[in-house]
């Protein structure tokens, strides 16, 4: 086979005619249809060493799925004042206390859907509300001490 030859006549093409079926074509085929594959001659007679660029067989690793350590940081829970709201409402001033049990309901409530900030404010108000409630109910005990004690000393003058 001389260079003339293969000037005059174009090389054969090893395409498939329908390009889905693929049972006719090699993997050798597929690489000869590209320029720059042993199929054309180089100029000079010097056989072309083929294209640098043909890809590469890289190896294909499968992996199960599993299980990925991850560093979960939680946000800080806001305080149950549940209990403490109760007891201020039996044992001190109870008009807070029923403030203090609703702002500690709204506050598990919304920890429990998930929304932190209203959980924090809530829980902080029903703190406000427990302590307003033991000062003031404190108070009224101190003056109900003293008024009783007061009165209690004044009826025994009136009795003598």
């Amino acid at each position: 086979m001389s260079s003339v030859e293969t000037l005059d006549q174009p090389p054969p093409y090893n395409q498939v005619n329908d390009p889905n079926d693929q049972s006719k074509s090699t993997d050798e085929n597929l690489h000869n249809q590209y320029p720059g594959s042993n199929q054309y001659p180089s100029p000079g007679g010097a056989q072309y060493q083929g294209n640098q660029y043909q890809p590469q067989a890289t190896p294909l690793v499968i992996t199960q799925p599993g299980v990925v350590p991850m560093d979960v940081k939680r946000a800080p829970q806001a305080r149950d004042w549940m209990v403490p709201a109760v007891l201020s409402c039996l044992c001190c001033f109870w008009p807070t206390g029923i403030c203090a049990i609703m702002a500690a309901n709204n506050a598990s409530s919304a920890a429990r859907y998930g929304n932190i900030i209203e959980a924090k404010i809530e829980s902080r108000r029903a703190r406000n509300y427990v302590i307003i409630s033991v000062i003031v109910g404190i108070i009224l005990i101190v003056i109900t001490i003293i008024l009783r004690l007061h009165g209690f000393t004044s009826y025994r003058r009136y009795q003598s």
